[in-house]
């Protein structure tokens, strides 16, 4: 009983039944997998700044060296979310295969035969229909199944496309990276085998998509389609959204569900080729925005944005991003134009007839509500809950950090993992409806008070940076993002997140930091050597990031106990041949919140940031046969 109340102050609940070995390996491949998607996610940041800028700068000048300068901006930007499919491949290839540079190489290979090979099997009709194996499309319909990928016409597989590219990469290189070929063509062994193998699989797999995906992509575009419609009436699709990925985050699977939604139809598409670059119904029915025929103008809805081969957007973040950069004062239209605007002329054009539901934000608002000032709320909760003095000042130093990050980047899980392991109740309970809640008002007032729907994207995470770029800057310029809805509402959930956090820590006598004669944060150990009337200790921790590198591969077991290194965001994700070796103690001393098993070969603990640098450390030490098993504990000096 004992070992269940250690267990509930400093890991979390939900993950304490044992592990079939089946599920563990599944968890960990889904795992390794969310670490993969991270990759190309990484990129968004810089890609979304520079495109967010440089649409502001190009639409707010009227000299040439301003547009020339937004455009040097914006271009570069637009071309990181066109390669989103490639990069993808890239990152689930090397991740599955240690960081190889071969895998890489043999993803970008494999990728654009995966692509070309489609292309070869269209034929194009004098009477514009297109003919692609045993399908027969209208130039309509073709153009809304195909679209320009890397410069080559494809099918609109996304980021699924990519994935199983990288996978099939990924594949092959583990299982013949040591070939051994005959002599003659022993140069072509090894490695070297790897690209030549994956043309070929490529094509095969370029082949297989080519039958089915005409089907699946429709079917997974009426997907997106049913999400949106439970959106539309009610919110309540945004609603189970916001609760499963604040579910899913302790895991570090809500990549997997957040990926799905923001880059590929499942969580919308905008389609360019069949609404909006030319007529639609036998050319009856022309396209207005704000009174403005474009079909009379002679200006493709593609040409708008400045990108001609922007056919087909599928995401929610793809198609925010898209309108983000054409709304405001645009040179083809020559007036303002909003969001709300594009929504509107897409919804004439339909008449909701053919299942077509243009929804931007549904899947990305939500976050900006309690990431900007809800977990702040949290945070001064924790605070004032514990007493004056010394207690709360160490309370302040823990959690005053965390919250700041939050609000300024959307990174929350920084105050997030600070009370999952010490309050679990307040995250799997009031956190995960609180985001539901969020999720679902948020996408209510886009159906139905289109004048104040907020429609916020972002690059990183949503936080106030991403909140002045994509929100106050379109709105700027007149872009009708209503990024102050958001602002609001977020500013109501601070208080909500302040007196509940008081009301329960104080009711429940929750061990936040500061509290239940706790001195600090990170050590169980010192917390349960307290109880059990031991002395005085002191916490260790390294006074370097190598040092504490080197403590950690200590507490793992040694190298020898250590199967695989890996690092997500927060969590340090390392697989051991055996976890009793792992001391979980140790590792709280030199700074983990928590400790995870999400499977039975699996330890992970929860540096924040420092996570993947110390990953970086272990395995350079490792390779170098750095490790000191008998290296003295290094101290923490307060």
């Amino acid at each position: 009983m004992q070992m269940n109340k250690q267990r509930a102050f400093g890991e979390v609940p939900i993950l304490l039944k044992k592990e079939k070995k089946g599920n563990g390996k599944v968890k960990e491949a889904i795992a390794k997998l969310s670490r993969g998607l991270m990759l190309p996610i990484a990129m968004l940041p810089i890609a979304g700044l520079a495109l967010g800028v440089g649409t502001t700068i190009a639409s707010q000048t009227t000299s040439d060296a301003g547009h020339i300068i937004g455009h040097m901006l914006q271009m570069p930007g637009n071309v990181i979310f066109a390669i989103l499919p490639l990069l993808f491949a890239i990152a689930i290839a090397i991740t599955f295969t240690n960081d190889s540079g071969t895998a890489g190489l043999s993803a970008v290979v494999g990728y654009s035969v995966f692509c070309i090979f489609q292309t070869a099997l269209v034929i194009d009709r004098p009477d514009g229909y297109h003919d692609f194996l045993w399908y027969h499309f209208d130039s309509v319909k073709f153009d809304s199944i195909f679209t320009d990928i890397i410069g080559i016409r494809a099918l609109s597989t996304s980021v699924f496309g990519g994935i199983i590219v990288g996978a099939l990469v990924a594949f092959l290189y583990n299982r013949f990276k040591n070939i051994q070929l005959p002599k003659v063509l022993g140069f072509f062994s090894g490695v070297r085998f790897i690209p030549i193998i994956t043309f070929g699989a490529a094509c095969v797999l370029g082949m297989l998509f080519a039958m089915i995906w005409p089907l699946i992509g429709t079917g997974l575009y009426y997907l997106g389609y049913g999400f949106s419609y439970g959106n539309r009436y009610g919110g309540g699709t945004a609603f189970i959204y916001g609760v499963v990925n604040r579910v899913l985050m302790p895991f570090g699977l809500h990549h997997v569900l957040n990926t799905t939604l923001w880059f590929s139809s499942v969580g919308g598409t905008f389609d360019l080729a069949e609404h909006f670059y030319s007529t639609v119904n036998n050319g009856t029915t022309p396209i207005v925005i704000n009174d403005v025929n474009l079909y009379d103008t002679g200006y493709t809805y593609a040409q708008l944005a400045g990108n001609s081969d922007a056919l087909k957007i599928t995401g929610d973040i793809n198609i925010q991003i898209f309108l983000t950069s054409i709304v405001g004062k645009n040179q083809y239209l020559g007036q303002v134009i909003t969001i709300q605007d594009v929504i509107n002329s897409y919804d004439a054009v339909h008449q909701m007839s053919d299942h077509a539901i243009l929804a931007p934000g549904q899947y990305t608002n939500f976050a900006y509500v309690f990431g900007m000032f809800g977990l702040s709320g949290a945070a001064l909760g924790m605070l004032f809950a514990c007493p004056k003095g010394d207690s709360r000042k160490l309370c302040g130093s823990i959690v005053i950090p965390g919250a700041v990050v939050s609000s300024l980047t959307g990174a929350s899980e920084s105050i997030e993992f600070t009370f999952i392991f010490l309050a679990p109740m307040l995250f799997w309970v009031f956190h995960t409806i609180m985001a539901g809640l969020a999720a679902m008002i948020t996408t209510i007032l886009m159906f139905y008070a289109p004048v104040v729907g907020p429609h916020v994207t972002f690059s990183f995470s949503q936080g106030i940076i991403d909140f002045v770029i994509y929100g106050v800057l379109t709105d700027a310029r007149g872009g009708g993002a209503h990024c102050w809805v958001l602002l609001v509402l977020s500013v109501i959930y601070f208080p909500i997140y302040w007196v509940v956090f008081i009301w329960a820590i104080k009711k429940w006598n929750l061990p936040t930091p500061g509290r239940n004669g706790a001195t600090k944060l990170f050590n169980k150990a010192d917390w349960v050597k307290k109880q059990s009337g031991v002395g005085n200790t002191s916490e260790s921790k390294a006074t370097s990031i190598r040092d504490k590198s080197m403590s950690v591969i200590k507490a793992y077991g040694g190298p020898d106990n250590i199967l695989n290194i890996d690092a997500c965001l927060t969590k340090l994700r390392i697989q051991v041949k055996d976890k009793k070796l792992v001391n979980g103690d140790r590792l709280k001393e030199l700074g983990a919140l928590g400790i995870i098993h999400p499977s039975p070969q699996s330890v992970y603990a929860v540096f924040g940031t420092e996570a993947d640098i110390i990953k970086n450390n272990m395995k350079d030490i490792i390779t170098k046969g750095e490790y000191k098993s008998d290296a003295p504990s290094q101290t923490l000096k307060h």
